[in-house]
Formats: C-alpha cells, sequence, structure tokens
C-alpha cells in the first residue's frame, strides 16, 4: 500500500455554474457574485469547469479564461480545483498544464464514459494525464447509470499514481461502493458525494469527505458541520427539508442547470438564467414549480442566518 497521507479536502465544495450574457458570453461580473456569496456561505473550495458547468459547450479559450477568473476571484481563500475531462488525454494535458500554471490547487479529470469500464484503457489514460506535474489529482468516477470503474482500477491507480488523492464519486449505486474505495485505501483516499447528494446523511455515516454541491451551498454546510460536530440528529432534519428540491432537481441534469440557473438569477447572483445550447427545454411548467421550490429554499437558507 501506497505511504500516501490523506489529502487535506473537506466540507462543501460546489462545482461552479457558468453563468451566461444574453449573446451567449460568460458573464464574470455574476460569476464574481456567485464566489463572493458561495465564500460567504462557507464553502470549503470550488470546482470548475465540470459537468454542471457546461464544460462539454466551452471553447479551450472559455475554459481556461473561466479558471484564471475563478483562481483570480478566490484569491487563495478556498481550494481551487480545476476541471481537464475530455475524452483526448492530450488535451486534458494542456489544459492540466494551464490550470498548474494558472495557480489551481489541484485538477478534476472524469474517466472517459466509453472508457470507464475497461481497467487497461482508463489505466492508461489517467497515467498519461498524470505525466503533468500535477499538485493533486482528483478522479471523477462518473457514470450515470451504472458501477462505474472498478475497484480494482481506482485501487491501482491509487497505488501508482502520486499525484491522484481524491476521487469524486458519481455512480449508480454510490453508497456501497464508498465504503469499498474508503477501505481499499486504508482511509486515505477522500472520497466526494457527488450526484448522489440525495444521499448525503448516508454518505456521511459511510465517511465521505467533501460534497460537490453547486450554487445551494449555506444549508449543506450547516449539515456539515451539524455532523462533525456529533449532532447528527440536527444534521439530519435539516438534510429532510432539502429533499424535496433534491428530489426534483436531480431528476436529469440538464433540469438541475437549469434550476440553479433560475435560482443564481432570482437570488441577484446571475444577471440571466441562460443554458447555453443544446440542452433539454425547460417549459413553464418546469418553471412554476422550480420556482416554487426555490422559494421554500430561500426561507430555509434565510433561517439559517
Amino acid at each position: 500500500m501506497t505511504d500516501k497521507t490523506p489529502y487535506p479536502l473537506s466540507g462543501v465544495v460546489p462545482i461552479i455554474h457558468t453563468p451566461w450574457t444574453e449573446d451567449d458570453r460568460i458573464d464574470f461580473p455574476s460569476l464574481e457574485r456567485l464566489i463572493e456569496r458561495s465564500i460567504e456561505d462557507g464553502i470549503s473550495g470550488c470546482i470548475m469547469p465540470a459537468v454542471a458547468s457546461e464544460v462539454t459547450k466551452l471553447s479551450d479559450e472559455e475554459r481556461t479564461s473561466f479558471v484564471e477568473e475563478v483562481i483570480r476571484l478566490v484569491d487563495g481563500r478556498v481550494h481551487v480545483t480545476a476541471g481537464v475531462s475530455d475524452p483526448d488525454v492530450k488535451r486534458s494535458q494542456r489544459l492540466a498544464r494551464h490550470a498548474v500554471e494558472a495557480g489551481a490547487d489541484g485538477v478534476l479529470c472524469q474517466a472517459p464514459m466509453d472508457i470507464i469500464e475497461d481497467k487497461q484503457q482508463v489505466k492508461a489514460f489517467m497515467h498519461e494525464l498524470a505525466e503533468v506535474d500535477l499538485p493533486m489529482l482528483m478522479v471523477q468516477d462518473l457514470h450515470w447509470n451504472g458501477y462505474g470503474m472498478g475497484l480494482d482500477t481506482i485501487r491501482e491507480l491509487w497505488e501508482e499514481i502520486d499525484s491522484f488523492r481524491c476521487l469524486k464519486l458519481e455512480t449508480v449505486p454510490a453508497g456501497y461502493k464508498m465504503t469499498q474505495i474508503i477501505e481499499a485505501t486504508d482511509g486515505m483516499m477522500p472520497v466526494g458525494t457527488g450526484w448522489s447528494l440525495p444521499q448525503l446523511i448516508e454518505a456521511l455515516d459511510r465517511g465521505t469527505s467533501f460534497v460537490t454541491t453547486t450554487a445551494i451551498n449555506k444549508p449543506f454546510v450547516h449539515i456539515f458541520k451539524h455532523y462533525h460536530a456529533g449532532n447528527r440528529d440536527k444534521a439530519d432534519r435539516l438534510f429532510k427539508g432539502t429533499l424535496p428540491y433534491l428530489a426534483w432537481a436531480h431528476q436529469h441534469i440538464d433540469i438541475s442547470i437549469h434550476f440553479y440557473k433560475l435560482y443564481s438569477h432570482r437570488r441577484g447572483l446571475f444577471t440571466t438564467s441562460r443554458a447555453r445550447q443544446p440542452i433539454l427545454p425547460f417549459d413553464e411548467y418546469h418553471q412554476r414549480v422550480a420556482n416554487e421550490i426555490i422559494d421554500e429554499m430561500i426561507e430555509i437558507e434565510d433561517g439559517l442566518g
């Protein structure tokens, strides 16, 4: 087993959404408002651009400028992980070099979906990416409808790649796999809860180190703190108040993106609630339910002080 120590990343680590202007450019003033609000709410770090950032719709220039601006805005106050995922490992390498040079604390890379169940291909991809001198590699184990990377694949990558220090777990199911990964890495691998946020209390019981939210952070900061202060019941009561929103927003990633854009617009963070095409429609029925849920979440957030 490797002699790695646990990487110091814990708490609430949101994926940063990409705000858009009316003419479909990145809205940097809105981005600044989101970053400042998130830090005020108590986040420990942030990740961008990733799936919730609409990363596949960003050009290389947009991706690099996004990373540079977030690093500038954060100014060392929280941990910054730059997303470098791409099916082309050479592009991931270029993005990773840029992120490190720009001052990112680490990079996130997703195992390409078409090879995620092939151990040798995943290992070859991650080893090639790790040829870049990375301060920290967070591997994203994302599989919308399946188990994702094999446990042996994760364990061998952990043992063979020095910079591989964290895992963002987003598979179906996620719970038992989290326990397997923590046990297989002797408790040294910080494992984060992503798309499985609706199972947060179970994830905390299993030992999740960080949770990757998006634009709504304050309730999860409080849940995390209550839980780790030994008040699981209080954490669970607050968590149950978020479940209607989580159940609805997590029906599909595109609906989730639309929802958080609308929330950010309602909160005065984003100038628009636009999402970049292509994306699933968000019609008047979606908007009515979303606005009702946003009202409830604003009440919960404001009640937390």
